[in-house]
């Protein structure tokens, strides 16, 4: 099955456009997925765009590395790492203060 996908998902990456709609599906399931259990609406928009670029640099990181072809099944599992990596640490660096609805972090001087 995993070979299948691969030979399937590698002649697809041909086109560029067919990544990047991945690790924005990747992003989005991430972003739904953390905002979820705080049930605030407001944080998926903000999780989700920094879930797609924690899985476009996982994906690159693994290229780096030499741990993942252009168009793999191990790229789509670097992605999904690099997209929760990036989209917690977003999430606990940036902690909603009491009475705030938005994931971005607002000076209040």
């Amino acid at each position: 099955m995993s070979a299948m996908f691969d030979e399937a998902f590698r002649a697809s990456a041909l086109f560029p456009c067919v990544q990047f709609v991945s690790f924005l599906a990747i992003g989005a399931m991430v972003g739904w997925l953390l905002s979820r259990p705080r049930s605030r609406s407001s944080w998926f928009s903000s999780l989700s765009m920094i879930g797609v670029c924690g899985a476009w640099m996982g994906a690159e990181f693994a290229h780096l590395f030499g741990q993942a072809e252009l168009g793999g099944a191990n790229e789509l599992t670097a992605a999904a790492i690099g997209a929760l990596w990036l989209a917690h640490a977003w999430r606990r660096l940036h902690p909603p203060e009491a009475g705030d609805d938005i994931a971005i972090h607002q000076s209040h001087a």
